[in-house]
């Protein structure tokens, strides 16, 4: 806590003096921009900018909501979103979440990621349910199944219960792994969904 009186001066200094913002540098040409300014003033969309030795840039951004929920993004230089992140009790899926696959009728997003590069874009989803947990494992069976994934793995064991599959054209994945506590408590599912590009 020592540490924080100090930085509050200074960051409050730096705002009142119009430097709205602050770089780090890193030994190879890397730099971390953090937007003071925006940072304080609630426009949170592009806080941190981080160029690589290469010259390529990222900007991260974060927005948060009355409940405390929060997501973060990147963006490249390209403008397309290479990451994202959400987590909270109004965690959403990303809008391009592969609108195929099921969830419980009672299910209620913790945990919401989105991560890309030029071959693949993965999707992990983290949450809680109430049905009975062989119920939700059977619909996810079903689901890789009949959606054309190949080699699908299946695990069952008094409190977990996996299923995992790929298909051989396109290398796209799924993995879920369901967490069955007791009936009374919360359970969690983690679902990750990898798609070729």
């Amino acid at each position: 806590m020592k540490w924080f009186m100090p930085l509050f001066i200074v960051c409050g200094a730096l705002i009142v003096t119009g430097c709205g913002s602050f770089t780090i540098s890193g030994d190879d040409d890397e730099e971390v921009e953090i937007n003071l300014f925006g940072l304080f003033s609630g426009d949170t969309e592009d806080v941190v900018t981080v160029t690589d030795e290469d010259g390529s840039k990222q900007t991260i951004g974060f927005e948060t909501d009355e409940d405390g929920s929060i997501e973060i993004s990147g963006t490249g230089d390209d403008g397309e979103e290479s990451f994202s992140f959400g987590a909270g009790a109004s965690s959403e899926l990303h809008e391009e979440f592969p609108s195929d696959i099921p969830f419980p009728d009672s299910s209620q997003i913790i945990g919401s990621q989105r991560v890309s590069d030029d071959n693949e874009v993965m999707y992990t989803v983290q949450f809680i349910y109430a049905e009975e947990a062989t119920k939700v494992y059977e619909m996810y069976k079903d689901y890789a199944h009949s959606y054309g994934y190949d080699d699908v793995r299946e695990f069952e064991s008094d409190t977990n219960y996996t299923v995992q599959g790929t298909m051989e054209d396109t290398r796209d994945a799924i993995s879920l792994a369901i967490t069955n506590y007791a009936e009374d408590e919360e359970n969690v599912v983690i679902l990750t969904v990898a798609k070729a590009r």
